[in-house]
């Protein structure tokens, strides 16, 4: 196995629905603080109200965070949870598209307002993952 990999064990599942209007983002680490869930694989299908984004300038190591108030489309979700601060973390990129099929998207910030959500996720046993700052990126990997 490559250097920096671990290998792990599908765990407990979950599937839900968010209620309309709650946040994207903090429902899912919610959840995952409730129910015990410090690992996992997480994916969302559904629609926004407001979608609330970041783009990573790699340069200055920092965020520009974007938003838009248009109804999108979720068309695209991949995420993680891991912990942070020894809470549960959701470390998401989505992909949004308006009703002209016109995309934007990054990484998911709290504010994304659920119109419908749709969410599945997949504890992952057997590993530990844990966010801690990286000094060449900026960022809190793992």
């Amino acid at each position: 196995m490559p250097a920096g990999f671990q290998e792990l064990s599908a765990g407990r599942g979950f599937v839900g629905r968010l209620e309309t209007g709650s946040d994207l983002v903090a429902e899912i680490e919610r959840f995952c603080l409730e129910h015990g869930v410090v690992a996992a694989q997480v994916t969302v299908i559904g629609a926004l109200r407001r979608a609330a984004y970041a783009y990573y300038e790699q340069h200055d190591h920092r965020y520009l965070e974007l938003s838009s108030d248009t109804h999108h489309e979720i068309v695209g979700f991949t995420g993680n949870v891991s912990l942070r601060d020894d809470k549960p973390f959701l470390h998401a990129h989505a992909t949004f598209a308006d009703a002209f099929g016109a995309t934007v998207g990054g990484h998911l910030l709290r504010g994304c307002e659920v119109f419908a959500a749709e969410v599945m996720i997949r504890e992952l046993s057997g590993v530990s993952l844990v966010r801690t700052f990286d000094e060449e990126t900026g960022l809190a990997l793992w």
